[in-house]
């Protein structure tokens, strides 16, 4: 809730905040349009579901009000399925299972997380 306070003292009045978050729990990974699994970003969505909260506590406590809110498909798309595994293993709250980082890793090139993320646009009042 700090941070929040602090962007929005840096804000004028009538300044936007944009939010943007990915919010999948179980995205997808593909190879060309072979389906090889999904990460578990089951822990990722309970530090959304905190950030969602503390989002509420500053519209509810008039420091912003919620403009417009928009979910589109993102896709990374990764040259090999060792850059893939290297990379989402690095994201906070996110699990690639050994199975799947196997099935990755074979497949061939390109590899691909189709991720739901969430645009938020917040306005400073």
């Amino acid at each position: 809730m700090n941070a929040l306070r602090r962007i929005h003292a840096a804000l004028i009045r009538d300044g936007f905040l944009v939010d943007t978050q990915p919010v999948s729990a179980r995205p997808p990974v593909q190879a060309g349009n072979r389906r090889l699994g999904t990460l578990d970003m089951r822990e990722w969505r309970k530090t959304i579901e905190a950030v969602d909260e503390l989002v509420s506590c500053a519209v509810d406590d008039g420091l912003y009000v919620t403009v417009d809110e928009h979910r589109f498909l993102v896709t990374d798309t990764f040259e090999s399925g060792h850059e893939l595994v290297e990379t989402v293993s690095g994201w906070q709250g996110t699990r690639i299972s050994r199975a799947l980082a196997e099935r990755v890793v074979a497949a061939r090139p390109p590899v691909c997380v189709h991720q739901e993320v969430r645009l938020r646009l917040l306005r400073a009042i």
